[in-house]
């Protein structure tokens, strides 16, 4: 039985500040910026990035400290305009005062219906760029990416190992349980599987009496990386948290077991702690597709 779920793959190389020798901004400017979402980027070729690359989306705030707006541009390929998918994802920063551009370099990054929010995660007082992006599979699984531009030094503070949140492995156990650990928590995390027991029974992974049958990689119990994560100013200071949700799944991708939901701080230096977790524990439970996939009914 194939569980492995297709990791997105974020690897982020930093690049510096850009400067565009007569770019100006003032022939290409538009009235509101939602009129160059989904647009060619106008300064790609300056900028050496690709022939196809595309307006995602576009925000504007003061992301590197001098108190002046800059436009934040969401950009990535496409072979078409009307294309859901993008790749190559990049966040592109031009200076408000300088007109000069700032990037992050974000390799293999690629997703359906990116969005771009500015809000600040530091505590600087200025703005940070959080992507997030849709992979497409069938695990409901997002990509999640946050730069900062202050004082024009670009710097990824969110990635790929971030994005996978609390990290759970187990297996199923005797007693309709599943048992095992998750990154960040303290203690052994068993959770209560009996209110699928008729399908796990079915599916002959457990027997009447509740002894797991199977074996091997068919009783791994394993987490996504997150499917849901959202900013939120928890207590209102102005400094955002990272507010999320992922799935444990057992069987197959259709088997969720539990999911945790989880708030995420800022510690500095590229760190986030976890501020809440919590799981849950299902009381009762449709079978819903799992039954279908593995007992063929």
């Amino acid at each position: 039985m194939n569980k492995k779920w297709m990791k997105p793959a974020a690897f982020l190389v930093l690049a510096g500040v850009v400067g565009v020798a007569g770019l100006n901004m003032a022939g290409t400017k538009v009235a509101h910026a939602d009129s160059e979402k989904g647009k060619l980027f106008a300064a790609a070729a300056d900028l050496k990035l690709d022939k196809n690359t595309y307006v995602i989306d576009v925000k504007s705030a003061d992301v590197n400290g001098d108190k002046v707006e800059d436009k934040v541009f969401l950009v990535g390929q496409k072979e078409k305009a009307d294309d859901i998918y993008a790749s190559n994802m990049n966040i592109v920063v031009q200076d408000g005062k300088s007109k000069a551009y700032s990037t992050t370099d974000i390799k293999e990054l690629g997703g359906y219906e990116g969005e771009l929010t500015l809000v600040d995660f530091t505590g600087d007082h200025v703005a940070d760029a959080f992507v997030k992006t849709a992979t497409g599979g069938s695990g409901g699984i997002y990509s999640h990416v946050i730069a900062t531009f202050a004082n024009n030094k670009p710097a990824v503070i969110f990635g790929e190992k971030e994005n996978e949140g609390i990290r759970y492995e187990g297996k199923f156990v005797d007693g309709f349980k599943v048992e095992g650990k998750g990154s960040k928590l303290d203690k052994p995390l068993t959770i209560d599987v009996s209110a699928n027991q008729d399908v796990y029974v079915a599916a002959k992974l457990y027997d009447k009496a509740g002894k797991v049958q199977a074996t091997g990689d068919d009783v791994n119990v394993y987490s996504y990386p997150f499917g849901s994560l959202t900013p939120i100013d928890m207590d209102g200071n102005g400094t955002f948290e990272l507010v999320g949700e992922q799935r444990i799944v057992g069987m197959n991708n259709t088997d969720t077991v539990s999911r945790i939901n989880s708030v995420w701080g800022y510690q500095g230096e590229g760190k986030w702690n976890p501020w809440e977790v919590e799981y849950s524990t299902f009381l009762i439970k449709h079978p819903g597709e799992a039954i279908n996939t593995m007992i063929g009914k």
